[in-house]
């Protein structure tokens, strides 16, 4: 589907490159580690100028976090990584960490407010006390977009 972002199509199956966004917010990602899956297609995106912002994952069962522990694909150096920091300003424990197992590059590049938050719901509704990196990430999209 990442494909798509190069080139979006009208309800006739016809690709507008012209009509490529500017920013993806991408609140998803595999393990920790080397793994290139996704590379292309973020590779891709870069050179159409399209800015790839994913969230740096959270801690889970198959990931405890602590150094390294920064998901695929937010831990290559084509994609921009946020991570959560809570109400005091301080990186949020959940949130996974760098460096990048490509080349130790600094990952997350930034962390923006994922503790508390009120977002969106199904049924046109809004809710309050979502945490999450998932959480992070519009907040570093939205200010690219601008």
């Amino acid at each position: 589907a990442g494909e798509l972002m190069l080139a979006p199509k009208d309800s006739n199956g016809v690709p507008h490159p012209e009509m490529a966004p500017d920013v993806v917010n991408n609140s998803w990602g595999g393990g920790p580690g080397v793994d290139d899956w996704y590379k292309t297609i973020i590779t891709n995106w870069r050179a159409a100028n399209i800015f790839p912002e994913f969230s740096a994952g959270n801690t889970t069962p198959y990931n405890p976090g602590g150094p390294g522990s920064v998901a695929n694909p937010a831990n290559y150096p084509e994609s921009f990584a946020t991570g959560a920091t809570d109400i005091n300003n301080k990186i949020a424990g959940f949130s996974l960490r760098g460096p990048s197992p490509y080349g130790g590059i600094q990952k997350p590049e930034v962390s923006a407010p994922g503790v508390n938050i009120r977002s969106s719901v199904p049924g046109s509704e809004y809710e309050g006390g979502w945490n999450g990196t998932s959480m992070a990430g519009p907040h570093t999209s939205g200010l690219v977009a601008l």
